[in-house]
């Protein structure tokens, strides 16, 4: 049984439109990847290898397979682990100008500039930006594990 010339037409035609379909599915998936990935809070970019971060008060350091700090910390690992892991709820409401900001400059293996987040403090509140802008609001535990030797925000 041969196939005419019209019914080849036809299913080529239905081909290409299945492809078109297909194609604009995962485009759309895709758009809607990126919203929900800022819906969860997390201050760098999934799989990120920090080498150093520059903290208001401490700075640590990759050295070797060691982490160093300055000044010495005990815990290096724990606050380094802290910035990678850590989630935190997105803050849509206005800060105000009478908060302080600090800046944070966080170097990443796969990236040849440091990401410069912002730390913003108003009283025992504060609040960070992550490396896509995103401001989050951090809570007395996360604000310790994240900022370990501050003891107040203008320590």
């Amino acid at each position: 049984m041969k196939m005419s010339r019209r019914g080849w037409n036809n299913i080529i035609i239905f081909a290409v439109a299945s492809m078109i379909l297909i194609f604009k599915y995962v485009e759309m998936n895709e758009q809607a990847a990126p919203s929900e990935q800022m819906a969860v809070g997390q201050l760098l970019p999934q799989g990120a290898t920090i080498l150093r971060i520059e903290l208001p008060s401490v700075v640590i350091e990759r050295v070797g397979t060691q982490w160093r700090s300055e000044p010495p910390l005990e815990r290096s690992i724990a606050v380094i682990d802290a910035w990678l892991h850590i989630q935190l709820e997105p803050w849509q409401d206005a800060l105000g100008g009478a908060a302080t900001s600090r800046s944070i400059m966080v170097y990443l293996a796969n990236s040849a500039v440091p990401l410069e987040l912002t730390l913003f403090s108003l009283g025992e509140q504060h609040w960070l930006t992550n490396w896509q802008g995103q401001l989050l609001s951090v809570d007395s535990d996360s604000y310790h594990a994240l900022f370990p030797t501050m003891s107040s925000p203008d320590a």
